[in-house]
C-alpha cells in the first residue's frame, strides 16, 4: 500500500497484507486520521492511497505462532531414593490444558537445560541428560538424535538459548515487500548458545557457542568462540519453567547476512582510575 501526493516524486509505502481486505482496512484507518484538527491525508497524500499487488515467488514462510518456547515446558520431579537424578517430562501446552510430548532422565539440577527450537520443520529441543553434556532431543519422537562427547574436562551447561524467528522480527514486512530481504528469513534454527561452567571452575557462567547445523546428522558441536567470557544472567527465568520472555543477556542482530550477538557481562572497575578490572578473562589457567 502506498500513499500518493500530488507533485512528489515517489510515492510513500505503508506496509504489505496478505489480502486486499486487510489493505483497505488499512486504507480507511489512515484516511480517517486526524493531526492537528485537520485531516492528515489530505495534507500529506492528497491523491489517496494505492493497492499494488505483488506476485511473491520465493519459498519462505514466516514461522507460525505460538513459539515453541511458549509452546513446551517442563516439569522435573526428583527420582525417590537416587539422589542428584531427576525426571524431566516435556510437556505442550494446547487448549485442554498440559499434555506429555517427551521425557527424559537427568542427573543434575535442572536449571534452564530445556530449549524448544524449530528446525526445517522438525520441534526438537536442546537439554542435558548428563550434567556434563548437551544434547539435542526430537520431542515428536522421545528420542536423543544429537549429544556431545565424553570429555576429560565437562562444560557443565546451566542454561540454552536458541534465536526464534520471532524472537528478531515481526509480520509487518511480508515477503515480496520492498523492504523484505534473506535477513527476514532467519534465524533458521542452526546456532545457539549455552552458558555454565567448567567442572570445578569458580561456577561463574560463561557462555559458549553451539553449531546445531548438522544434529539430524546427529552431530551437536559447542566452540569457545566467544573466549573465556562472563555472562551476567540475572535473576531470569526459562520460559520452560515459566512464562519469562527469551534471555535478555543474549541479543541476535541481523544485517546483510551476518548475525551479531550482544552479551551481557559483568564488569569490576576501579574507583579511582576508572579502569576496568579483569572482565574479560581468556581461561583459568588450571584448565590450559
Amino acid at each position: 500500500m502506498y500513499g500518493v501526493h500530488g507533485g512528489r516524486p515517489e510515492d510513500v509505502y505503508f506496509g504489505s497484507f496478505r489480502t486486499r481486505s486487510e489493505a483497505e482496512a488499512a486504507v480507511a484507518r489512515l484516511q480517517a486520521k486526524e493531526m492537528h484538527g485537520a485531516n492528515w491525508a489530505a495534507n500529506y497524500h492528497n491523491c489517496g492511497f494505492v493497492i499494488r499487488e505483488c506476485e511473491v515467488e520465493i519459498d519462505f514462510e514466516i514461522p507460525p505462532r505460538p513459539k515453541p518456547r511458549d509452546r513446551f515446558c517442563v516439569r522435573a520431579t526428583a527420582e525417590e531414593g537416587l539422589v542428584g537424578r531427576i525426571q524431566v517430562e516435556v510437556l505442550e501446552r494446547t487448549p485442554q490444558g498440559l499434555v506429555e510430548r517427551a521425557r527424559y532422565t537427568r542427573n543434575h539440577a535442572m536449571f534452564a537445560t530445556f530449549e524448544p527450537f524449530r528446525q526445517r520443520g522438525r520441534d526438537l529441543a536442546l537439554v542435558s541428560r548428563d550434567y556434563g553434556k548437551s544434547a539435542v532431543l526430537d520431542i515428536a519422537t522421545g528420542e536423543i538424535i544429537a549429544e556431545e562427547p565424553d570429555a576429560k574436562w565437562s562444560f557443565c551447561p546451566a542454561g540454552f538459548y536458541v534465536p526464534d524467528w520471532w524472537d528478531l522480527h515481526e509480520d509487518s514486512i511480508l515477503p515480496g515487500s520492498p523492504s523484505w530481504s534473506k535477513d527476514f528469513e532467519l534465524p533458521e534454527g542452526n546456532f545457539g548458545f549455552v552458558w555454565g561452567c567448567l567442572w570445578g571452575d569458580d561456577s561463574t557462567w560463561k557462555v559458549q557457542w553451539l553449531d546445531l547445523s548438522r544434529v539430524a546428522e546427529g552431530v551437536l558441536t559447542r566452540e569457545e568462540r566467544f573466549g573465556y567470557l562472563e555472562l551476567s544472567t540475572r535473576d531470569w527465568r526459562s520460559p520452560a519453567l515459566s512464562l519469562d520472555p527469551p534471555p535478555p543477556f543474549i541479543e541476535v542482530r541481523l544485517g546483510k547476512g551476518k548475525a551479531r550477538a550482544w552479551f551481557d557481562v559483568p564488569m569490576d572497575f576501579d574507583i579511582a582510575t576508572g579502569q576496568p578490572i579483569d572482565w574479560q578473562r581468556l581461561r583459568n589457567e588450571n584448565f590450559d
